[in-house]
């Protein structure tokens, strides 16, 4: 049984890229070769096949009345899935498709009736304030699973109880009898309504423990979807680990004090007797003038043109004066130096280069005063908030990142802008190997450890495959970064450490792109696999969007059924899909699971039954094949 979780930013432009590049009946066949006309190595030829002509003739067998023996054509998406192994679960997040059009069957592709599947929803049904009172927040967020009927007994888009987390549109809940599926899409950055989201998610899963499915079982739980999250330094790219800078002055002052041979501490400055590193006695060296430099920071805006479309708009980089700590303010002797990119606000520009320590507040049960300021981190700006309490409710300040924790990266063009002390790359993955970490203090980084160390959950990925470097599943796609393999690891699938005996590894090892390679666990690979070997084609910045890459190249997604990664084009989105294969004991122990249609949480998160599509009333009979699926339980 193989279970898919992907975040496709957006599923009706993902459905058609979808039917545009996998529309024709011809193509199923074309995933199996190479353009050579030879056996694509990483497709599993004969079972790719098998699963496409199952779903033809299941499809006609519904479709075809009498003597009638057209063959109805494949729905492209349920085609797409057959390529991929023949997926039986499918976790989609960010589908940002509004609940009215599911409930009034306006959806793109008919999207919530894929042949042989059930769909079950969650939809974004928030309110934000306007200028009228408040409106609905429609386009954002969304989660829907798609599992092959017969494999699910009820489900749930209000797993919380609470109106104000699953109105958001970020939890679906399966119920699998032996298991439990929770399909979620995290908040994204730090803030408290990420932590209450989790908090509340942590909660909802043991409480699906505690309880005991229709034969008295106890269940186990699976988590998968795009948590936000990091709790690896492998699941980080290198340059973006963090170092911590003040630990790093307090050992070199130390060695300092320590050190007896030379007169004059300004005398040390190799770091060879003190076994220091020559590029930390630099660091302590220059903080000083680092630090008065930051205190001038600005953002500097920028007027600039889209190409394609001619809009303008203002964009901010973030300046300093490189000669501040010399005493030199004035126009004529100021240095002034650029940092980072353009983005879209004066708070993104600064946001970077804020070091100060952070903390949030949460409820404890003490006291807080009614006003406190207090620094919050919330989509990678810092900010400085003045929080409002009511007396009665009780907060506690809290820890969420240390004062001068700082990335590799933006270290190093520190060091080389400010105070011209370049690091070459092997310096720089030194740095990385000895003194790189994550944010340990992160409150989201707290919760996956409480998650897998004290609820008992394992990260299938790293189980399998624990020295696993540079595999990740999101890249920042304005800045190309998928081509270079400067990403992170933020998308997971989780098990109750009592389903880990059901889970198989998979045929094969890691993907590698079309190229195999000796070391299928290292750096080079993992960049072969994210480009397909170099041929999926960067976007221009000059707009337009990333182009779609050729027949051949975009098959390089499809593969063995496995445990681990399936690199769907960057085309399609900037996170990649996650697998998980169950072996067939799990399935047997399931068997054969009818939907309780009648239950109320079920309706609930499948609207779509609510109205027949306005095709389906137009279409011919044998036409109308997704409905049919969808509706005969």
């Amino acid at each position: 049984m193989l279970l898919v979780s992907w975040n496709v930013a957006g599923l009706k432009p993902v459905l058609q890229r979808i039917h545009m590049d996998y529309g024709n009946a011809a193509n199923y066949s074309a995933a199996a070769t190479s353009s050579t006309g030879r056996p694509n190595r990483s497709t599993s030829d004969t079972t790719t096949v098998e699963n496409i002509s199952s779903l033809q003739k299941t499809i006609n067998k519904k479709s075809n009345s009498g003597n009638n023996t057209s063959a109805t054509p494949i729905d492209p998406f349920a085609k797409y899935l057959a390529l991929h192994g023949d997926i039986t679960i499918l976790c989609l997040q960010e589908h940002k498709i509004p609940h009215g059009q599911l409930s009034s069957r306006s959806e793109p592709h008919r999207c919530s009736s894929v042949p042989g599947y059930e769909s079950f929803w969650s939809c974004n049904n928030s309110t934000v304030p306007g200028k009228s009172g408040s409106t609905k927040s429609r386009g954002f967020n969304g989660v829907v699973t798609y599992a092959k009927v017969g494999t699910v007994q009820r489900s749930s888009c209000t797993p919380f109880n609470d109106p104000s987390l699953d109105n958001q549109g970020r939890c679906i809940v399966t119920d699998h009898r032996k298991w439990v599926l929770f399909n979620v899409y995290v908040p994204c950055g730090f803030s408290r309504e990420k932590m209450r989201f989790l908090r509340a998610l942590r909660k909802a899963m043991q409480m699906e423990r505690d309880g005991k499915n229709d034969k008295g079982e106890k269940r186990s739980v699976v988590l998968v979807g795009d948590l936000n999250l990091k709790h690896c330094v492998e699941d980080v790219y290198w340059k973006n680990l963090l170092v911590d800078v003040d630990r790093i002055l307090g050992e070199v002052a130390s060695a300092k004090a320590k050190d007896t041979g030379c007169e004059e501490h300004n005398n040390f400055c190799d770091g060879v007797g003190s076994g220091i590193p020559h590029w930390k006695v630099e660091l302590e060296k220059n903080w000083n003038h680092i630090s008065t430099a930051l205190q001038t920071i600005e953002a500097v805006p920028r007027k600039t043109t889209n190409p394609s479309t001619g809009e303008s708009f203002d964009k901010f980089r973030a300046r300093v004066n490189a000669n501040a700590a010399n005493g030199k303010t004035d126009a004529a002797s100021s240095r002034y130096v650029y940092l980072g990119s353009y983005e879209d606000s004066e708070e993104e520009a600064l946001g970077c280069y804020n070091f100060d320590e952070r903390t949030y507040f949460e409820d404890t049960g003490e006291n807080t005063p009614a006003n406190t300021v207090v620094n919050t981190a919330e989509n990678s700006a810092c900010t400085t908030e003045l929080v409002k309490f009511n007396n009665e409710q009780q907060h506690h300040a809290i820890l969420c990142r240390k004062k001068n924790l700082i990335s590799i990266e933006t270290l190093t063009e520190l060091v080389s802008k400010i105070v011209n002390v370049f690091w070459d790359e092997k310096t720089q993955r030194e740095i990385a190997k000895s003194e790189g970490q994550l944010n340990t203090d992160a409150p989201d980084y707290l919760w996956i450890k409480k998650v897998l160390e004290e609820d008992g959950m394992v990260d299938v990925f790293r189980h399998f495959y624990p020295r696993a470097d540079s595999r990740f599943t999101c890249w920042h796609q304005l800045r190309n970064k998928r081509y270079t393999n400067e990403g992170s690891r933020i998308d997971y699938t989780l098990v109750d450490r009592s389903l880990l005996e059901f889970v198989e590894k998979g045929e094969g090892t890691l993907r590698c792109g079309p190229t195999p390679y000796d070391n299928p666990l290292g750096e080079e690979a993992a960049l072969m696999a994210a480009t397909a070997n170099g041929m999926f084609e960067s976007g221009t910045f000059a707009g337009g969007g990333i182009a779609s890459a050729p027949k051949s190249v975009l098959d390089t997604q499809f593969g063995p059924t496995h445990t681990g990664m399936i690199y769907t084009p960057p085309s399609y989105s900037d996170h990649i899909a996650v697998s998980l294969v169950f072996n067939d004991r799990l399935v047997s122990l399931m068997g054969d699971l009818t939907l309780d249609e009648k239950d109320a949480a079920t309706r609930k998160s499948q609207p779509h039954k609510k109205q027949r599509s306005i095709a389906s009333f137009l279409a011919p009979k044998e036409s109308v094949v997704c409905q049919s699926s969808s509706s005969s339980l």
